[in-house]
C-alpha cells in the first residue's frame, strides 16, 4: 500500500490524501476495499442510516472489463463492506451518456449491476430520468444535476482509470460528468475541461474509491484497448486523485486540461504537483488518447447542434454509424435489444488447470459452482466467466443481440489480461 497525502493539516478535514494498493483477483478486490475503508474509517459517517449514494462509471454498456466502466467486483465489495459496517440505506446512481440515454438503454440492466439490488437489498436510480436542479458553470453551460446527487447524505466516486479522446484522462473529476441529467450533459462540452473542474467545485465527493483493475488506454472512452492495471485507490480530493492516478500510469499531468484549471484556482499547487512526481513511481505506462479527427471536431462544433438534431433520423441508422465510427467520428455504436446470454453450465474436461474464472467472479463463486450455481444471489449472470475464459468451457444460452459488437472487439483482448 503506497499513501500520498498533499495538505496533512487540512483546516477543512479534506487533506488530499491518497492511497494506493494493488488489486487484481476478486479476493484481492474484497481485501482491498476492506484495507481501503479501514484506513479511511474516519471518513464515514457516524450514523449508520445516513443515505448512501455510489456513483460509478457506467458511461456505455461495454463489459468492465473491456475497461469502460466500473468492474462489478469493485462494486460489490463496496457494497458488502459498507453493509458489514451496518449502513442501511444504499444507492447505486448513475446517468450513463446522450447516446444512451437518448435510445433509453438500461446500463444497470446490460452491465447486470442490477443484480446487487438482489443481493443487498440496496436501490438503483438512472439519474438521466431523475429530478434536477440547474448549476450554472462557464460558456454558458447550464446543465441540471441529479437531485439524488445533490441531496445524498454521504457520496461516494468510483471512477474507472482510461484515457478520454478530448480530456484525455478519465478518473474522478471526469466522472461527475454522469451527474448531469441526460441530454444536459452536452452542456459539458462547451468548455469540457473547464466545466468538467468546474462542476468538481459545485459539488465534491466524500470518498473515491478508483477501479483501477482493468484500465483502458488508446482511443478512450469508447473505443480504446483493455490493459491490466490492478491498483484501487481512495482519497477525499477529486484533484489531487486524479492527479496521482495521471503520474501512476505515466501521464503528464499538464497534458490533462481540467487539472490546470485545478492549478489555476489553487486546488492543485506546483509544490504538490512536484511532490507527486518525486515520491511516487509510474507503475504502468498508458498508451495516449490519439488526435481526434477533423471530423469528429466538427461534429461537437455547438453552432451545428441544430443541424446534428436534423439529420439524426438518418446518422442513427446502423450502416450510417458504421461508417461515422471507421471514419473515426464517433467512438460508440449503439444497439436497441438487449443481449439474453446467460451461463447455464462449464465444460470441465475443458478447463484443464485454468482457473481464471474464479478470479473474476463478482460473487466469489467456486469453481465447482461456477456453471452449477447460477441464479442470484449466487451468481450475477455478468458472464465475467465466460469473458474471461480461453478454453471455450463456459456454456452460454440466448443470444447476443446488442453485445455482438462489443464481442467481436474485445473478447479476444480480454482473454490475455
Amino acid at each position: 500500500m503506497l499513501s500520498f497525502t498533499a495538505r496533512p493539516s487540512a483546516t477543512d478535514g479534506n487533506t488530499g490524501r491518497v492511497t494506493v494498493i494493488p488489486a487484481w483477483s476478486n479476493d484481492e478486490v474484497r481485501v482491498g476495499v476492506a484495507a481501503l475503508l479501514k484506513v479511511w474509517d474516519h471518513r464515514l459517517p457516524p450514523d449508520r442510516t445516513t443515505a448512501i449514494v455510489i456513483k460509478p462509471n457506467l458511461n456505455n454498456d461495454l463489459v468492465a472489463l473491456s475497461g469502460n466502466c466500473t468492474d462489478l467486483r469493485v462494486l460489490d465489495a463496496l457494497c458488502a463492506e459498507l453493509r458489514t459496517r451496518g449502513y442501511t440505506d444504499i444507492t447505486i446512481a448513475d446517468g450513463s451518456n446522450v447516446g444512451i440515454a437518448r435510445r433509453g438503454i438500461s446500463t444497470f440492466k446490460r452491465l447486470r449491476v442490477d443484480s446487487l439490488k438482489a443481493r443487498y437489498g440496496i436501490r438503483t436510480v438512472d439519474l438521466n430520468t431523475d429530478s434536477a436542479t440547474p448549476v450554472v458553470l462557464h460558456d454558458d453551460a447550464h446543465p441540471q444535476v441529479a437531485n439524488t446527487i445533490l441531496n445524498a447524505g454521504f457520496l461516494i466516486s468510483v471512477p474507472k482509470v482510461k484515457t478520454h479522446a478530448e480530456a484525455q484522462l478519465s478518473c474522478a473529476m471526469k466522472n461527475w460528468v454522469g451527474i448531469c441529467r441526460g441530454q444536459d450533459k452536452r452542456h459539458m462540452h462547451y468548455n469540457l475541461s473547464r466545466n468538467i473542474f468546474a462542476i468538481n467545485e459545485v459539488v465534491q465527493p466524500d470518498l473515491i474509491l478508483v477501479d483501477g483493475l482493468v484500465g483502458m488506454e488508446g482511443n478512450g472512452p469508447g473505443d480504446g484497448e483493455p490493459f491490466r492495471f490492478g491498483q484501487l485507490a481512495m482519497s477525499d480530493d477529486a484533484f489531487v486523485n486524479d492527479a496521482v492516478i495521471a503520474r501512476l500510469i505515466g501521464l503528464e499531468w499538464g497534458a490533462v486540461p481540467y487539472l490546470l484549471h485545478a492549478l489555476e484556482a489553487g486546488l492543485l499547487t506546483r509544490d504538490i504537483i512536484g511532490r507527486i512526481e518525486s515520491e511516487l513511481a509510474v507503475i504502468r505506462p498508458i498508451k495516449r488518447a490519439p488526435e481526434r479527427s477533423r471530423l469528429a471536431k466538427l461534429a461537437e462544433n455547438r453552432s451545428l447542434e441544430w443541424l446534428k438534431r436534423t439529420v439524426r433520423p438518418i446518422v442513427q441508422k446502423p450502416e450510417v454509424t458504421e461508417v461515422a465510427y471507421k471514419l473515426r467520428i464517433v467512438q460508440d455504436v449503439y444497439f436497441l435489444e438487449d443481449d439474453t446470454l446467460r451461463v447455464v453450465g462449464r465444460a470441465a474436461e475443458k478447463c484443464g488447470t485454468c482457473t481464471r474464472c474464479v478470479g473474476f467472479c463478482p460473487t466469489s463463486l467456486t469453481l465447482a459452482e461456477i456453471g452449477v450455481k447460477v441464479d442470484l444471489p449466487d451468481c450475477a449472470q455478468c458472464l465475467y466467466c465466460w469473458w474471461v475464459c480461453p478454453n471455450d468451457a463456459i456454456v452460454l444460452e440466448g443470444e447476443p443481440q446488442g453485445m455482438a459488437r462489443q464481442i467481436a472487439r474485445y473478447k479476444k483482448d480480454i482473454e490475455k489480461l
